[in-house]
């Protein structure tokens, strides 16, 4: 394991040290390789990169948009591999999709769902395991 240093604003540093205490890392470290995994795992989920992907759609919405969006998902099955659906409560649903297909057609997807009107949250996370440095 590689050991680097890096400058940090005080500031940032008090924060970083509170969540690390709060939310149980070991220390410092385990803190900030938990950051970076995270940080690189986002960029590398861009949906820029074209290809087969894999992601998860996350939808958040009122209980009448239910059809809706049953309806928007039917149209778009090829992509569609298994979902999860929930009621959050104070009239509102949750439902995940977990999609595989071109890049083109996850995209696609996601902007028939955020045209959806009343939509509170789509969010798409692209889920490709990051390549090892060479």
């Amino acid at each position: 394991m590689s050991i680097m240093s890096v400058s940090l604003p005080d500031p940032l540093v008090d924060q970083m040290d509170a969540l690390t205490k709060e939310r149980g890392f070991a220390g410092r470290s385990d803190f900030v390789r938990a950051a970076v995994r995270e940080f690189v795992q986002q960029l590398g989920s861009d949906p820029i990169r074209g290809g087969r992907r894999s992601a998860t759609i996350t939808l958040l919405y009122p209980e009448e948009l239910e059809r809706r969006v049953a309806e928007v998902a039917h149209d778009n099955s090829k992509v569609i591999t298994s979902m999860m659906h929930t009621n959050a409560g104070k009239g509102r649903c949750v439902t995940v999709y977990i999609v595989e297909g071109e890049t083109d057609a996850i995209q696609r997807l996601t902007v028939r769902f955020k045209g959806l009107r009343d939509t509170d949250v789509v969010r798409t996370t692209y889920l490709d395991p990051t390549e090892p440095p060479k």
